[in-house]
């Protein structure tokens, strides 16, 4: 009997339907191949959605728009009263999206509901929050640029907007950040819609220069990019993943972060920020065997 359950799948990762067919149970992929699916006996809805479909097919107009899914539901409204009350009803709603159809479908994660147009004569429109898009942080990234407006006065226009930008995830840093790793730094995904491009030695800790270097950024799937943001994994002086004993394993697993996992390259500037994230973030013992070794190495600078 198919089982579906999203343990195992990383957000950002790609995903062919006979793929997770298998992984679900189910004897072919056929069984998942409409754009909505409701597995029985679960509380999930899931949508497949495509951007641009084959011109056999209903055009529907379907895309994301920064963190936002905006999607137009089934021709015949079988799907629309529970995703509109999915939040009532304890159902998850979870999305693969992809940007052209004969191409694999990127796990996007659960989405939320946000608005909603019911309509009889066409497919009723929806918006849906993508969660592993929204940029949700603890710190609120206009407080750190309002705390840090006095560094900024002695800066010329066009420096001080790319440091601002740089904070909020958009701007120079993101793209030379996204340049310079190509796709994820660990994973490999290319798609730099589901990418973050995070600070390694934090924003509010760093210099100027420090903000806007490349080489202080990983561009990271959302699930890794949490996880490192909130010092639950680091990476030691080859690139390793290591990951704090605040977060149990089996969760990581479930993330789909696993001991194998290491950075794809190590340029020599990074590692000096990586130092200082695995110092002064890393929740976790960094003066074990492995990071006993840079009792030695140069302090932060």
């Amino acid at each position: 009997m198919p089982s579906v359950n999203f343990q195992g799948l990383t957000i950002g990762a790609e995903y062919e339907r006979p793929r997770l067919a298998e992984h679900w149970g189910y004897r072919s992929h056929h069984a998942i191949s409409r754009g909505v699916i409701t597995p029985a006996g679960t509380r999930y809805i899931v949508l497949f959605v495509t951007k641009e479909k084959q011109e056999s097919l209903t055009q529907y107009r379907d895309f994301v728009e920064g963190d936002v899914l905006h999607w137009e539901g089934e021709e015949r409204h079988g799907s629309d009263d529970r995703i509109v009350r999915a939040r009532h009803n304890g159902d998850e709603i979870h999305l693969f999206y992809r940007e052209r159809h004969h191409s694999p479908f990127v796990y996007l994660g659960p989405i939320t509901l946000i608005d909603y147009e019911r309509r009889t004569d066409a497919p009723s429109r929806f918006q849906f929050r993508i969660e592993a898009l929204s940029g949700a942080s603890e710190s609120d990234p206009f407080e750190d640029v309002e705390r840090h407006e006095g560094e900024f006065r002695t800066l010329d226009e066009t420096t001080r907007k790319a440091i601002v930008q740089s904070r909020v995830g958009q701007g120079r840093f993101r793209r030379d950040v996204l340049e310079l790793w190509g796709g994820c730094a660990v994973t490999g995904v290319a798609d730099h819609r589901v990418l973050k491009a995070s600070h390694v030695k934090p924003w509010r800790d760093a210099t100027n220069e420090e903000r806007l270097d490349p080489h202080n950024g990983l561009a990271l799937i959302p699930n890794l990019d949490t996880l490192f943001d909130d010092g639950l994994i680091t990476f030691d002086g080859e690139g390793r993943i290591r990951m704090s004993d605040r977060v149990d394993r089996t969760v990581l697993f479930g993330l789909g972060v696993t001991e194998e996992m290491r950075l794809a390259k190590m340029p020599q500037r990074l590692e000096r920020y990586l130092r200082h994230h695995r110092r002064h973030v890393f929740r976790g013992p960094w003066n074990d065997e492995w990071g006993a070794r840079e009792e030695g190495g140069d302090a932060d600078g």
